[in-house]
């Protein structure tokens, strides 16, 4: 459901972005880095975007209400102290309120800092030291050919369906093939293997997590940020995998009754999972 998109609601939305990343005065600006307001960059334009395109009721709905407060207040027409008064104000009407206000004020700066330009860069990394990709993504060959589903039905036949290929998936998977039954995994993300990766992150945003990465509880207290990808968040988080020390397990068992962890059967799994990773 698309928002009216109603110039009162631009321009409050606007003075929000502006509020959170405002131009100050700063006499040692090489990079114009003080001076740049969200704005100036477009910021307001593409968290619009995203409000429509990434997130979902009521979440949306709250965040379009939450603007309807400002233009009220009149954000877009009052000096940056007054916005910024106003902005607490708000926040501090009530829970929802903000809630509301940290999800926006999240998003606003995520993108001020991750955006790229038409050439790939964003104008507030030289003053943070942020090179950027440092290498070109080189195309490498998919060791997995998937069959995408380019009709509107489709039979298949198969012993066990999976839906979703991330960690508990494409391990039961693999487990479930090796004892011979015939598997068909179903995975919404798409298909994206380490030369497809550019090193931007809005581009990691938009292709590979669940909503674009911005997707909040509905009391937007909890950001659940979710791979939506082949591999799921195998493919988008970072794993440090070490083998449980034996007195862990120990205390597990001893302390919390988590029985068959200390002995030889449980090592032996250990083995299995170091071996496959």
């Amino acid at each position: 459901m698309a928002t009216d998109w109603t110039e009162a609601r631009r321009a409050s939305l606007r003075a929000f972005c502006d509020c959170i990343f405002p131009s100050l005065p700063q006499a040692d600006d090489p990079h114009g880095f003080w001076a740049r307001k969200a704005s100036d960059f477009g910021i307001d334009l593409v968290t619009a975007q995203t409000i429509d395109s990434a997130l979902a009721e009521p979440v949306r709905t709250g965040l379009v209400g939450l603007l309807d407060a400002f233009a009220q207040l009149g954000l877009a027409s009052v000096p940056a102290a007054v916005a910024e008064q106003t902005i607490r104000g708000v926040a501090a009407s009530s829970v929802e309120a903000a809630q509301g206000v940290l999800g926006l004020q999240q998003l606003v700066l995520s993108l001020c800092y991750a955006l790229p330009d038409a050439a790939g860069q964003n104008p507030n990394w030289p003053a943070i030291s942020y090179p950027g990709p440092v290498r070109a993504a080189k195309p490498s060959e998919k060791r997995i050919k998937p069959l995408e589903v380019e009709v509107d039905e489709l039979t298949l036949e198969a012993d066990v369906c999976i839906v979703g290929s991330g960690a508990g998936g494409g391990v039961i998977a693999g487990e479930l093939s090796k004892r011979g039954l015939k598997v068909v995994v179903l995975e919404a993300g798409g298909y994206f293997a380490e030369g497809d990766f550019n090193q931007l992150e809005m581009w990691a945003y938009q292709n590979l997590y669940w909503r674009g990465g911005f997707n909040p509880t509905a009391d937007n207290t909890v950001s659940v940020i979710s791979g939506a990808t082949l591999g799921g968040g195998t493919t988008v988080n970072w794993h440090n995998c070490v083998r449980t020390p034996s007195w862990v397990r120990q205390e597990w068992e001893q302390k919390h009754g988590l029985t068959g962890l200390a002995g030889d059967a449980f090592e032996r799994q250990l083995d299995g999972v170091l071996e496959r990773i």
